[in-house]
């Protein structure tokens, strides 16, 4: 319940900035949809007041591209300096494309819900497919992973959906001993925090964040870690199509969510933002 909540706060705090800054006449940068987001969600109590995921600062990323120029939608890694959200970076409202993510943290029980997803205001029907078919990768691979199976299992299920759609996952993360994943665990969802773990992440300022990412295992080839009832999960490939280096690369940040009952739940919280932005079409698929 609380990575639900606390998911489903940012993206609600989400919807509400951009929707702030998208007046007519307007010029937006990466940082003032980062700081509109931010103030968002410090609004909510429930939320501590930074994300997990620092850098970049707050734990946010905001990225803007374009179809003719994606070098910033084809990014390494968020953590990067230059990859962090600049001021002289503004949105193209005619084919503007811009990655948006953030690292919520439940302040009562340090659960976090993170947040992410491509947003696409062009018209481009070859990239509008490419999105739609990054989303329906997260759904296939929600719809056939099960308890019992491992980590390792999960990658290697998403691998051979990648190569059957002719996309390759580009997620690198530098804290990930495999180098390449598609996602990791939600601490606390599966074993409760140590005390020590507890009071970092209450009253530690310089430790709070550290304790929470190296609590995660990975969803990679290198890990055994086995999903049981109650284990809680990101869902994050970055994906583009294999061999062109036109199409941008796009992300769908979801989690999944084993209950205590063995049922699962995909969390999502797209449908409205897609709906207020005017990319109806990929409510097709979700």
């Amino acid at each position: 319940n609380a990575c639900r909540n606390t998911r489903e706060i940012a993206a609600r705090s989400f919807q509400s900035a951009l929707t702030g800054l998208l007046v007519p006449g307007s010029s937006i940068s990466e940082v003032d949809l980062r700081d509109a987001w931010l103030n968002e969600m410090r609004k909510n109590n429930d939320l501590l007041p930074d994300g997990w995921y620092d850098p970049p600062p707050h734990g946010i990323g905001v990225l803007f591209s374009t179809e003719a120029d994606p070098k910033r939608a084809n990014y390494d890694s968020l953590r990067t300096l230059e990859n962090w959200p600049q001021n002289n970076i503004t949105l193209d409202r005619e084919t503007g494309i811009m990655y948006v993510y953030a690292s919520p943290v439940d302040r009562q029980t340090g659960i976090i819900g993170d947040f992410g997803m491509t947003i696409y205001l062009g018209q481009s029907s070859g990239y509008i497919n490419h999105l739609k078919n990054c989303m329906r990768m997260n759904l296939e691979i929600f719809n056939q992973v099960a308890v019992g199976m491992t980590m390792k299992e999960v990658a290697q299920l998403a691998g051979g959906l990648f190569i059957a759609n002719n996309l390759t996952n580009n997620v690198t993360s530098v804290t990930d001993p495999a180098g390449v994943n598609i996602g990791h665990t939600v601490p606390a969802s599966y074993e409760d925090w140590t005390v020590d773990e507890i009071k970092a992440i209450q009253s530690m300022p310089d430790k709070w964040q550290k304790t929470i990412s190296s609590k995660r295992v990975f969803v990679s080839g290198k890990e055994s870690f086995e999903i049981n009832p109650g284990t809680a999960f990101t869902l994050e490939p970055r994906l583009t199509v294999y061999q062109n280096t036109k199409t941008p690369m796009s992300s769908f940040h979801t989690i999944i969510v084993f209950n205590p009952d063995g049922s699962k739940e995909l969390l999502t919280n797209f449908s409205e933002i897609f709906t207020g932005i005017g990319m109806d079409y990929m409510n097709e698929v979700v």
